[in-house]
């Protein structure tokens, strides 16, 4: 019963993050399954920015978004699959008030930071383009 509780409350806390942001498109669930769907975004600001990390390898910008989740805020995240744009996060069971607020703080927190193209967190990126590009044309 927490669960579904909880869940609904984190759901919709992390919702109204869609309208903020950009990068982010959707906010779904069911019970503490949460998943997080970014996308392309519309401004010629941070377009190229995530055309680049595309180009070096599909789905690279949500690891913007799961290494620090992890990194600052101890939140273990994945991307959902190969090629996708959607990070997915199932917390504890037993959860309560303070901890909701944290994950909703925190995903605020990432997801903010990585619409501010130069920062730290796209250092992040660059780096992992990079890796990836290399790796491509090592295999190639």
């Amino acid at each position: 019963e927490n669960a579904a509780v909880v869940g609904q409350q984190i759901l919709d806390d992390l919702r109204p993050l869609v309208e903020r942001f950009e990068f982010l498109k959707e906010v779904r669930g069911k019970g503490m399954m949460v998943a997080l769907e970014f996308g392309k975004p519309e401004s010629l600001r941070l377009r190229p920015a995530w055309k680049l990390l595309e180009a070096a390898n599909e789905g690279l910008f949500c690891q913007l978004i799961t290494v620090p989740l992890f990194q600052r805020h101890r939140i273990l995240s994945q991307v959902a699959g190969p090629g996708m744009q959607v990070v997915k996060f199932l917390p504890p069971l037993g959860i309560g008030e303070e901890d909701r607020q944290w994950i909703a703080s925190a995903c605020e927190e990432v997801i903010a930071d990585a619409h501010r193209v130069g920062g730290a967190i796209w250092d992040l990126g660059k780096q992992l383009a990079g890796a990836a590009i290399r790796m491509k044309t090592q295999g190639a």
